[in-house]
């Protein structure tokens, strides 16, 4: 990458809060590695950056889950424990259903920029021991130009422009499992640190997902696609996602995972609400590998190591412009 080109990704980037996910980046490398049995496994950063660059929408949405609707969820139980009732096909066809006859948005104008408001929460320390009280981080708000031609001549890598991904969302194709094979494709892995299809599948998604504007025929696709993932399940109870929303969780289950990325979607609107990472299986975090003398970081099964919610999206006619 010469000069011009790393000022150029620079100037992509320049609405996002670079420390903070800088930080967030290291920490899910080590994550990634305690999920993979302890192998270390590099988790591509543009990733992230390309997806909360990219995670708008046309109109101001305030995603908010205020109740449950036809998710068969128990509504006579307290709001952190109702039990969510069908299979993963079951509920992902009811939630593709729900959302693929919403009116299509418009198309931004070149020149216009997406607007996104999301919120992180994480946990605050590495101490001996015991686990830290999760970390709720400000709001972040980022700015991105819809159309972008250096980031559409292929040379971009998970650098994206929201055109060039609104372009990919409208030509996937009817069968899931053709689906899973394009966003594969479009999002591919580091070959020098393979990963499990179905942990390619939930990393590809969440950022695909994440994108903005959605189409709703589209959203309806990638709804069905999720429910072919190997070993995809939903949790049995709504969670609550960083702003404290109810949420239904996707995840995928697999033979010696630790730790399990989950899409979190709203049960009563079906719209997608951000993702979060959970301790399925107790193990001890080691740093032994960063040559530092950080001790060892206990998790426990149930620990929710990581969240990130999308709060709320627009198209804005200006950088720094707010809906």
């Amino acid at each position: 990458m010469n000069v011009d080109e790393i000022k150029d990704v620079r100037d992509f980037r320049a609405g996002a809060p670079t420390p903070d996910r800088a930080r967030l980046a290291e920490g899910r490398a080590r994550l990634t590695t305690a999920a993979r049995g302890g192998r270390v496994h590099r988790l591509r950063a543009d990733w992230r950056f390309a997806a909360v660059g990219a995670a708008a929408a046309l109109t101001v949405v305030a995603v908010l889950a205020a109740g449950i609707g036809g998710d068969g969820a128990d509504r006579s139980a307290p709001a952190d424990t109702r039990t969510v009732r069908g299979s993963v096909g079951e509920i992902m066809e009811r939630a593709a259903t729900a959302v693929e006859g919403d009116d299509p948005p418009a198309t931004p104008r070149a020149g216009q920029w997406i607007y996104t408001k999301t919120l992180s929460r994480s946990p605050s320390g590495w101490p001996k021991g015991r686990a830290a009280p999760a970390r709720q981080e400000p709001p972040q708000e980022s700015w991105t130009l819809y159309a972008d031609p250096r980031f559409e001549n292929g040379k971009e890598g998970d650098d994206r422009s929201p055109r060039e991904r609104l372009r990919f969302l409208n030509s996937l194709p009817d069968d899931p499992r053709a689906v899973l094979k394009r966003i594969r494709a479009y999002y591919p892995s580091d070959k020098a640190n393979p990963e499990s299809e179905g942990e390619h599948d939930m990393r590809a998604m969440t950022v695909v997902l994440e994108s903005r504007p959605m189409p709703p025929k589209a959203l309806a696709t990638l709804y069905r696609a999720l429910a072919a993932v190997p070993g995809a399940e939903v949790n049995r109870r709504l969670v609550r996602d960083a702003a404290g929303r109810d949420a239904l969780a996707v995840g995928n289950d697999e033979k010696g995972q630790t730790v399990r990325r989950e899409i979190l979607i709203d049960p009563r609107t079906y719209q997608y609400l951000g993702d979060r990472w959970v301790v399925v299986k107790d193990y001890k975090e080691s740093f032994a590998f960063t040559g530092d003398d950080t001790p060892d970081r206990p998790w426990k099964a149930g620990d929710l190591v990581f969240q990130d919610a999308l709060l709320e999206t627009a198209v804005v006619d200006h950088k720094g412009d707010r809906p």
